[in-house]
């Protein structure tokens, strides 16, 4: 399949293009500021199906918006008419449309002239796209807090009540895509298939604060949350490669070593310790937390002993079969090195630890 994919330069088509080259099917022609409208005559009795993207937002003149945004549209639609093709036609307008701006009016002129002159059109209007790659400082509030937060810039907010819907990127690409394999219903309103999501500045504000926080730390942010997952690695894809390695305190002694290596608010935290043959770690028992074990080098036995009975229990664990032990409350345990070298263990606990209230209490097994 040839797909024609319009401002394919800009932050939508880029994303997309990742998306369209992972296709092995498709070959894709690319139509960007550079070109001129004969590149596309030239190709495009070859071409199955096109995304058109591009546009004009920050003209220096009116006119502009007009070229850019309807007249190039009216262009397109009037060569496929004339060369008898019904090929798919996808437009990207804005929820500007139904604004009394030039922008706007000439996203909306664009979208008439598709119903009305064109039966294969696919139209949505997007609703404040973030995501990599949108340029800061432009016509995105999430690309400007992201990379002036990340850069250690000022932001400006007028209204931190203020609120605007947004919609991803890859929730918009990954729907885009389908478009090629699927057959679509052009008569159903298909402009708000995405995920959205409405928060107020102040919130974002705040939030995008936070990761500036957790990349200095071993923190990580709520990311079960689909809003938070998708905003934090939107935030990321801001901040300078430099930045990205954070140190880790690590402790050691004759025993081994013991590294905090991932801290969450809700979700408790992770581990790694390195343990010398013959070395015991544990003899204690915990109330409330909880843990699990996953010895990823090595050898180990794991002993568990209830404390208020004489039930006992041995695991063998090692690196030929990882497996999760998980450390029931109430129950005095310990981990032996049983193995010639060094012994790894991964340790995932369901809280932060609290040196003021540690839970930890011991008790040989």
């Amino acid at each position: 399949m040839n797909v024609l994919v319009t401002g394919s330069k800009g932050f939508i088509g880029k994303n997309l293009l990742v998306y369209l080259r992972e296709k092995k099917d498709v070959r894709i022609y690319e139509y960007d500021i550079e070109n001129n409208f004969d590149d596309i005559v030239k190709i495009i009795d070859d071409i199955d199906f096109i995304y058109h993207f591009a546009g004009v937002n920050r003209p220096k003149d009116v006119k502009e918006f007009y070229e850019g945004n309807s007249d190039l549209t009216v262009s397109i639609v009037d060569l496929l008419n004339s060369r008898n093709k019904n090929i798919p036609l996808v437009y990207a307008s804005s929820i500007q449309a139904d604004l009394d701006n030039d922008y706007g009016k000439s996203k909306k002129k664009a979208e008439d002239y598709i119903r009305n002159n064109y039966s294969n059109g696919i139209i949505y209007r997007f609703h404040n796209v973030f995501g990599k790659w949108c340029k800061p400082n432009y016509n995105s509030v999430i690309a400007t807090f992201c990379y002036n937060i990340s850069h250690d810039l000022e932001i400006n907010i007028t209204d931190r009540e203020k609120e605007i819907e947004l919609v991803y990127i890859d929730d918009i690409c990954e729907t885009l895509v389908t478009l090629l394999d699927n057959c679509v219903d052009v008569s159903k309103d298909i402009n708000y298939v995405f995920p959205r999501y409405k928060k107020t500045l102040g919130e974002l504000a705040d939030t995008l604060y936070v990761f500036k926080e957790c990349m200095n730390s071993i923190y990580v942010p709520k990311t079960g949350d689909p809003f938070i997952k998708k905003l934090f690695a939107t935030y990321v894809s801001y901040v300078e490669l430099h930045n990205m390695v954070t140190d880790i305190k690590t402790n050691v002694d004759n025993r081994g070593s013991f590294s905090e290596l991932v801290r969450t608010n809700d979700s408790g935290q992770f581990s790694v310790s390195f343990s010398k043959p013959g070395i015991v770690r544990g003899n204690h028992y915990h109330n409330t937390k909880m843990e699990r074990f996953i010895v990823i080098k090595g050898k180990a036995k794991i002993s568990f002993k209830k404390v208020n009975s004489d039930e006992h229990i041995e695991f063998t664990v090692s690196e030929d079969k990882l497996q999760v032990v998980t450390i029931p409350v109430g129950y005095t345990h310990n981990i032996e090195n049983i193995g010639d070298n060094e012994m790894i263990l991964f340790i995932w606990c369901n809280e932060l630890f609290d040196q003021s209230h540690p839970d930890t209490y011991f008790m040989e097994v």
